[in-house]
């Protein structure tokens, strides 16, 4: 899957437009004038795929368009609304995440019977990953825990003087901008809290990699990470990132958390 676009939103809910490509192991050919597919995590209803009016060939079939809903609370209730949160921030935080594809009675609305007999396929797919040049690495001050993904924050500039952090941000969509509402994150080095930051004022993510305001830090003075941030101005050190994070887009708001490691920060007077 690839290509995300967010389409609407609601209070609850995200609809999303997506690409999808996928091998028809079979010889057959299939026009489907419309499908409902159900995203799960962990057994859990997350929301739906539809594809309306496709036709499926033997072998490589690309670029096929799919409409997805992402609702944890109408699908799922109370337990897709973890579910969902924790999807979410490992997703953004770089783990390997997948969802799972299931049909149901309503899969193919004009033949339930053809659904009830389906109910049993299931597929798990990869989430679209965040894809980004990496920030290069200068090799000073790194503390050996880079993962190499591409992680939602993916670099950090730290000022001493005024007491605070500029953030390098990747967004996962293509044309959608979201909005960061509110942040509650501490950094570290290697096990050693460095500051932490608490803010609350709305701020918009681009399509891409962009950069925050500047955020107020509350240092740790004193402390085995202060230190070595203090001993790396001028150069650059890796750092950790423990946060929770309030994310907007349209209509829908959620708070997630965020674990992030090997993240290059520069530090500034």
């Amino acid at each position: 899957m690839g290509d995300l676009r967010i389409v609407d939103t609601s209070a609850t809910s995200i609809i999303l437009r997506a690409e999808v490509n996928f091998t028809n192991p079979t010889s057959y050919t299939a026009t489907i004038p419309y499908v409902d597919i159900l995203i799960s995590s962990n057994g859990t209803s997350l929301g739906h795929v539809t594809v309306e009016n496709v036709t499926i060939v033997p072998g490589n079939n690309s670029n096929i368009v799919a409409r997805a809903t992402w609702d944890p609370l109408t699908t799922g209730g109370a337990k897709g609304v973890a579910v969902g949160k924790e999807l979410l921030s490992q997703y953004i935080s770089g783990w390997n995440t997948t969802i799972t594809l299931k049909t149901h009675e309503g899969t193919i609305p004009s033949h339930p019977a053809l659904g009830r007999a389906l109910q049993a396929l299931e597929f798990t797919v990869p989430t679209p990953k965040l894809r980004s040049p990496r920030p290069p690495n200068d090799g000073n001050g790194d503390d050996g825990d880079d993962d190499g993904k591409a992680h939602f924050i993916q670099q950090a500039t730290m000022h001493l003087l005024s007491s605070s952090a500029v953030f390098t941000i990747l967004s996962p969509f293509r044309e959608n901008t979201l909005y960061i509402t509110y942040i509650n994150a501490t950094a570290y080095y290697k096990e050693d809290p460095v500051g932490h930051i608490d803010y609350d004022l709305p701020f918009a993510v681009p399509p891409g990699l962009s950069e925050s305001p500047r955020l107020p830090v509350d240092w740790n003075l004193g402390s085995v990470g202060y230190e070595a941030v203090r001993k790396a101005l001028g150069g650059e050190l890796k750092l950790k990132a423990k946060a929770t994070v309030g994310v907007k887009i349209g209509r829908w708001e959620e708070r997630i958390w965020f674990l992030g490691k090997g993240i290059g920060a520069k530090v500034r007077l």
